[in-house]
């Protein structure tokens, strides 16, 4: 299948006439050559003083003070659009980053106590269960970034490098049968990084093959319900798990151009379950930007455009 000429036009509609400036000025650069400065303009608008991001960059959670999850957020926008470590964005985003390292501990704390202060879905919730259900944050968000601090190695003392590369091999390695969804989202963006040295990309793909065969679902009836699809964690050709996941790629394309909605978009396959009614419509149209940008990009990677 093959997403057609007017299925295309009616996403770039519904991104132009609903999605953010943000997700306007991407499908701008991704689709029509507009200007990466042009991204990072609008991206700059969710950027504090203290170089973290907020202000509902992720939709999910619309918190205007800096959280880390956040920053990453960021730091996957600043990297796709090839963002250097002189970029004023970036700088901010590692010193943020820097700043709220739990050295004790080695992690950094997903989200900060002020979470609540603003609407937010109920998996980010500031309670005494937080760190159990992000695994103590020793993969989400740590493994992704030491990838951002390796991307950026003049922004961050090697020797942190050295001992988190270690540290999040050693979690793997021992705790592989936990890692759950966005661990290993987390873990894909570290072997996506062009930096990461070898051996340790070499020694992290070889241990996160199989956690990709258990953690992927490779059938539509579960990606309706949240499954992790496998564009997620092979969103284009060149991707080191693509040939793992290759007959599971071209059913999730399938589906992907078959769950285009009567708007244009693509909406998410989640809610926030009835809390704050009044702020969901929002975060979903924000959403539907978001996905509908990130599913074009697939498509027309795997060739699937017509």
């Amino acid at each position: 299948m093959k997403l057609s000429s007017d299925a295309q036009q009616r996403a770039r509609s519904f991104v132009m006439q609903q999605g953010r400036p943000l997700e306007q000025a991407l499908y701008q650069h991704h689709f029509e050559g507009g200007p990466a400065e042009a991204v990072l303009g609008e991206l700059a608008h969710f950027q504090n003083d203290d170089g973290g991001f907020g202000h509902g960059l992720e939709p999910d959670l619309r918190l205007a003070g800096s959280s880390v999850i956040v920053t990453t957020v960021a730091l996957q926008y600043l990297r796709v659009l090839g963002a250097g470590e002189d970029n004023f964005l970036v700088q901010g985003a590692i010193r943020y980053l820097m700043a709220t390292y739990d050295s004790a501990l080695e992690v950094w704390p997903i989200i900060p106590s002020t979470v609540d202060e603003a609407p937010h879905a109920p998996w980010w919730a500031y309670d005494d269960q937080l760190a159990e259900r992000w695994h103590g944050f020793k993969a989400n968000p740590r493994a992704e970034i030491v990838g951002y601090l390796f991307e950026y190695p003049n922004l961050s003392p090697a020797s942190l490098r050295k001992d988190l590369g270690e540290a999040v091999a050693a979690y793997l390695e021992t705790f592989a049968e936990k890692v759950e969804t966005h661990d290993l989202l987390c873990y894909v963006r570290l072997v996506q990084t062009p930096a990461l040295p070898e051996p340790l990309r070499s020694w992290l793909l070889l241990r996160l093959a199989p956690v990709v065969d258990r953690v992927v679902a490779r059938e539509p009836s579960a990606w309706a319900q949240y499954g992790l699809k496998p564009l997620w964690v092979a969103g284009s050709p060149d991707s080191p798990f693509a040939g793992q996941l290759a007959g599971a790629i071209e059913r999730n394309l399938d589906y992907e151009i078959e769950q285009q909605g009567a708007d244009g978009a693509w909406a998410p396959s989640w809610t926030w379950f009835g809390q704050y009614d009044e702020t969901w419509p929002q975060a979903e149209r924000e959403w539907k930007g978001v996905l509908t940008i990130k599913t074009l990009l697939q498509l027309r990677s795997f060739g699937r455009f017509e």
